[in-house]
């Protein structure tokens, strides 16, 4: 049975004190017997939040901790430094050799956001997060080098376009690629044992891309994008569907509802039947609720991508689907996939931590999704708390409707929903992509859309009470809003996490979690010279927000707390 650590499992809260928060008091709760470095200073009843109390933030800190922050920050936020990153460090590296350049990051960026490169290096930092109320979601986040990652075909331009939105793979897979797919899941194996010893009321963080190649799960959410097509199709044929702009994944109207007639009508249309009574038994197949409507959840429900190959067999034309189904190597990659999954989160059940599948860019999510939800429905089944959580990034138009459907089949089907709710990465290369292909953007068309997306997805989980959500935000108006949301719904704490990568939005994190909320650091660890590259990407990836208003009000409390130190007032 998938739980959580006993710690939360069994967790009896106490009162300490009330809390201010947008002009309501309500209860400040700590969950019992947990260590808190704060025992002697705590908060009064009635005392607000101040996330800008910079002395009280940063105490944990030392002053070489906070100039080292401050100075990142700075660094990070020179457009030419970000922007070529990379060649600096190679350049670095010919130059002065890895042994010093890697000295100087161990003691400068690296240290900032990594928390070592051993399990012996990141036990002392798991436990001092432990001291200050805050839990680790460990990364291992060491990424292949050039020339270790099996060589793959180039798609051809032509078939690229006809897909739909994810490049065809040649479909020769290298036993190279699949021996590296078991050593990462090995990796992703101690990780989880890495969270039970260190940080055991946190996470691991997995990566599905890891675990298959990225082409594999490109074709398998071309498949699935064109069977949630195929569906609006079903149900509406007069529908947008059949010409135009074609809509990104995110957009496909899966509200619509498929009776018998039409789903006749409309079968016969894109495949060959032989008989009236196979198309009848088909229908009743997918009608699991016996109600003469096929929904979209029990369509979903009913997919299984080794089986798709022999539907399209009877396509009338060649058209995306049939061109998107996988041959019998490829669902033999899928399972291998798949087997490594389980593995991953077997143990993890065993050792009761929880697993965080991390979201990834738009041409693979909805195979991540796909097979997220299958494990999510055995792991988190029969359970107290959810021990799979997914992802769900913001700046996609219509996240919030997902989030509600995915709510729902958890709640028919009867397992724990639980949830990593972003704003998202990719923002600008999906843009790119969308255009390119004359598709419809998936990416919200501004960042005030992307954060009332954000905001509506975090209201519709707190408004159902089987849940439980991590909020990743640096954001200190979200952190606020949802402290102000669950005290009008009077949400229990314990179903509410808050995260930030580690080095950054201290002020929130350690403030979180003085005040008793469950609040975490994402914590990567791995050897400098194979992470690295994991630091250059995020930089560049997150050069908004390193330059962001919430990113200067930080450093502008690391500098007030500085002086403060210096000067002695």
């Amino acid at each position: 049975m998938a739980t959580l650590p006993a710690s939360w499992a069994a967790a009896k809260f106490r009162l300490r004190g009330s809390l201010l928060v947008s002009g309501r008091h309500w209860p400040c709760l700590a969950p019992a017997g947990r260590r808190r470095v704060f025992s002697t200073n705590k908060e009064e009843p009635g005392k607000a939040i101040d996330f800008g109390d910079s002395r009280a933030a940063f105490q944990s800190k030392s002053t070489f901790e906070l100039l080292r922050a401050w100075s990142v920050f700075q660094t990070c936020a020179i457009p030419f430094v970000v922007r070529n990153c990379d060649t600096l460090y190679n350049m670095g590296v010919r130059i002065l050799g890895p042994t010093f350049v890697h000295g100087v990051l161990r003691r400068t960026m690296f240290g900032h956001f990594c928390a070592g490169e051993t399990v012996a290096e990141i036990q002392p930092r798991m436990a001092q997060l432990q001291e200050l109320g805050v839990g680790g979601i460990l990364d291992y986040a060491a990424e292949a080098k050039d020339g270790e990652l099996p060589e793959i075909e180039n798609v051809d331009k032509d078939h690229e376009e006809e897909t739909m939105g994810a490049p065809r793979s040649a479909r020769l897979y290298d036993y190279k690629g699949e021996k590296m797919c078991d050593a990462n899941a090995e990796i992703f194996k101690d990780a989880v044992r890495n969270v039970r010893e260190a940080t055991p009321d946190g996470f691991a963080a997995i990566k599905l891309s890891g675990l298959g190649d990225p082409r594999l799960l490109e074709r398998m959410s071309t498949c699935l994008v064109e069977m949630a097509r195929l569906f609006e199709k079903l149900a509406d044929p007069d529908s947008s569907a059949q010409g135009g702009v074609q809509k990104p994944n995110n957009l496909i109207n899966r509200d619509v509802k498929l009776d018998y007639d039409t789903f006749k009508k409309s079968w016969t249309r894109f495949f060959a039947v032989e008989s009236e009574e196979e198309l009848r038994a088909a229908f009743l197949e997918i009608d699991t609720l016996h109600d003469d409507l096929i929904m979209y959840h029990e369509w979903s429900t009913s997919l299984k991508l080794s089986e798709i190959n022999t539907l399209v067999r009877t396509c009338r034309h060649q058209g995306p689907l049939y061109r998107a189904a996988l041959d019998a190597e490829e669902v033999q990659l899928y399972h291998n996939m798949i087997a490594r999954v389980k593995g991953i989160l077997s143990l993890a059940q065993e050792l009761k931590v929880r697993v965080m599948i991390d979201a990834e860019w738009c041409d693979i999510q909805p195979a991540i999704d796909h097979i997220v939800l299958f494990q999510q429905r055995e792991f988190n089944a029969n359970a107290d708390h959810p021990l799979v959580f997914n992802t769900y990034q913001t700046y996609l138009k219509g996240m919030n409707g997902k989030v509600l459907r995915d709510i729902e089949q958890s709640e028919r089907e009867g397992w724990k929903f639980g949830a990593k709710v972003v704003r998202g990465a990719y923002m600008v290369s999906e843009r790119e992509k969308a255009e390119k292909r004359c598709m419809e953007s998936p990416i919200c068309e501004t960042y005030e859309e992307t954060s009332n997306n954000f905001h509506e997805a975090i209201d519709t989980i707190l408004d159902r009470p089987d849940t439980e959500i991590l909020v990743a935000t640096h954001n200190r108006e979200s952190v606020e809003r949802t402290l102000q949301k669950m005290a009008e719904l009077d949400v229990d704490p314990s179903r509410v996490g808050f995260g930030q990568l580690r080095g950054m939005a201290d002020h929130l994190t350690y403030t979180l979690g003085r005040h008793g909320y469950r609040a975490y650091k994402y914590v990567p660890y791995g050897p400098i010279d194979e992470v690295v590259p994991y630091l250059i990407r995020r930089t560049q990836e997150n050069s908004s927000i390193l330059g962001s208003p919430g990113v200067q009000e930080e450093r502008h409390m690391i500098g007030r707390e500085v002086r403060r130190r210096v000067l002695r007032f």
